[in-house]
C-alpha cells in the first residue's frame, strides 16, 4: 500500500514541477497556488511512505519517478528533445527504481 502512496507522490512531484514552470517565475497567480498545493501534497504523501519504508528508499523513489515522470511529459507535452541517450539514461533511472523496490 506504501508504495502506490509513493507513486502517486512522485506523480505530485510531477504536477508541482509543471506547475512550478507554468506559474513563469510565480507570476502567474494561478499556477502558483496549485504549484504550492502539489508540492505539499507530494511531501505529505511522502512523508506517509517513510512511516513504513526505508527513507532512503523513499526518498531516492520518489524523485528517480518524478525525474522519469518529468522527462516523459516534457517529451510528450513540451516537446522537448528526445533522444537515443535520453531515453537510454531515463530506462537506466527507471531501472534503478525497480531495483530498489525489489531490494526494499
Amino acid at each position: 500500500m506504501m508504495w502506490i502512496v509513493l507513486v502517486l507522490a512522485s506523480f505530485c512531484e510531477l504536477g508541482f514541477t509543471v506547475f512550478m514552470k507554468l506559474s513563469e517565475g510565480f507570476t502567474r497567480k494561478n499556477y502558483t497556488v496549485l504549484t504550492v498545493l502539489t508540492v505539499s501534497l507530494s511531501i505529505y504523501l511522502l512523508s506517509l511512505a517513510t512511516k513504513t519504508l526505508p527513507l532512503g528508499i523513499s526518498y531516492a523513489v520518489w524523485t528517480g519517478l518524478g525525474t522519469v515522470f518529468n522527462v516523459i511529459f516534457g517529451i510528450l507535452v513540451f516537446g522537448e528533445s528526445r533522444n537515443r541517450k535520453k531515453i537510454f539514461f531515463i530506462a537506466l533511472a527507471l531501472v534503478g527504481v525497480v531495483g530498489l523496490r525489489l531490494s526494499a
